[in-house]
């Protein structure tokens, strides 16, 4: 299941449990707690393999890009773990009430059509109308599960084993 992407909304306690563990174990113990109660609940939102090319389009097709909040919206906020290609990223609630805002403002769908021809050609997939709608496809539920954080006060992690 590498390089698929999870979105969860948790508590502090939960972003807090988490980060208590060793980085050996953080992403087995996210995985054991986290992904095994919470995946294919509201609190969770599955992005596939589809992370990298909304990240790219959102920034530009930079993928290092740093000003705004529209990086933030896939690996934003702090990090938590990058350790043996598993990452964890972390959203607070001022970062997400800012992707919100942006996303509402600024359709995804929109930006990643916008921004499809931006992504470099060393992208992982094959840069087609099929990879086109794959985004488009697992982009939808994006600001729905912001929203639900947000009405929630929820933290949210973004998590992918590279």
């Amino acid at each position: 299941m590498a390089r698929l992407g999870v979105f969860y909304a948790l508590s502090d306690e939960q972003v807090d449990a988490i980060a208590e563990q060793d980085d050996d174990k953080m992403y087995a113990y996210m995985l054991n707690t986290i992904e095994e109660n919470l995946l294919g609940t509201p609190k969770s939102y599955q992005i596939d393999k589809a992370w990298e090319g909304i990240h790219y389009c959102l920034c530009e097709g930079d993928w290092y890009k740093e000003e705004g909040i529209a990086p933030n919206i896939v690996f934003g906020g702090y990090l938590l773990l990058d350790h043996n290609d598993c990452v964890i990223f972390v959203n607070d609630l001022d970062n997400i009430q800012k992707i919100v805002d942006y996303l509402e403002e600024n359709n995804l769908q929109e930006i990643i059509k916008k921004n499809f021809d931006k992504i470099p050609s060393d992208y992982s997939y094959t840069k087609n109308e099929e990879e086109l709608n794959y985004l488009l496809s697992w982009s939808k539920g994006v600001l729905d599960f912001y929203k639900y954080a947000l009405k929630n006060q929820l933290n949210t992690i973004f998590t992918v084993d590279l």
